[in-house]
């Protein structure tokens, strides 16, 4: 895969914007109304998987079978601190050196941001937010890790994130400090497997995706300013159907 659209495909999933360039001029897409999710397969052409693909993403996990899945394993340095808010979510592009393995596959850490409905359900059900920690092996390939969060004690690496959060939408924010994502990851790395989509345009599929069993808690404070960002909407795509794909666990 060649470098460009590597990053191209990156920035996508990075939701690098509220813009998207494409066509004569920029596309906009968004969570409801006429550029929402239902229709972001019609917005342009190169967002014809969003309405097409048959192994989109995000899912219902539900009916998993049990797999001889390798060993997921966390290789997190600190990482200084530098978020984005881009209307849709917020993000923290991660310093390099950090990495997953899976077997025998390593994906280095890119960034992570949030979602809030979480995108992912387990057995039906919605969390209030759910981190994406989004990784690319040298061949470019995505995986993604998902943390879920119920309602419960405060995070400190969320309070952390939100009190240097800009408020305005695409706006940045470096500031002294580090951070390390570890702090977001429950005790067990155990997780469900499958393979997925972006979720957001352009719908890429091909996405290695791995969302851990365990939830982590935040606090119904920090959840709610979270959605506050975005004036109390959701920032979720909806379940997308399975297409005959298995879940292991």
């Amino acid at each position: 895969m060649k470098k460009g659209l590597i990053l191209g495909i990156v920035a996508s999933f990075c939701l690098a914007g509220t813009v998207l360039a494409g066509g004569g001029g920029g596309v906009h897409w968004g969570y409801s109304g006429e550029t929402g999710p239902a229709h972001w397969g019609s917005l342009a052409p190169e967002f014809k998987m969003c309405g097409e693909g048959k192994s989109q993403s995000p899912i219902n996990i539900t009916g998993a079978v049990k797999g001889d899945l390798p060993e997921l394993k966390f290789n997190y340095d600190d990482s200084d601190l530098h978020l984005v808010n881009n209307g849709h979510t917020i993000k923290a592009d991660y310093s390099s050196g950090s990495s997953i393995s899976v077997g025998g596959d390593r994906y280095n850490l890119l960034q992570f941001h949030f979602h809030s409905m979480s995108e992912n359900a387990i057995e039906g059900e919605l969390f209030p937010l759910e981190a994406h920690l989004v990784h690319a092996n040298a061949a470019g390939e995505l995986a993604v890790v998902g943390v879920m969060f119920k309602e419960g004690e405060a995070n400190p690496l969320l309070e952390k994130l939100w009190k240097y959060t800009p408020s305005k939408a695409n706006s940045t924010m470096s500031v002294s400090g580090s951070i390390k994502v570890t702090d977001l990851l429950p005790k067990s790395p155990a997780y469900y497997a499958f393979t997925g989509s972006l979720t957001t345009p352009p719908c890429t599929e091909g996405v290695r995706w791995m969302v851990l069993k365990q939830q982590v808690t935040a606090s119904q404070e920090q959840i709610a300013k979270f959605r506050n960002y975005f004036d109390g909407h959701d920032t979720n795509r909806p379940v997308q159907p399975l297409y005959g794909r298995t879940v292991y666990k």
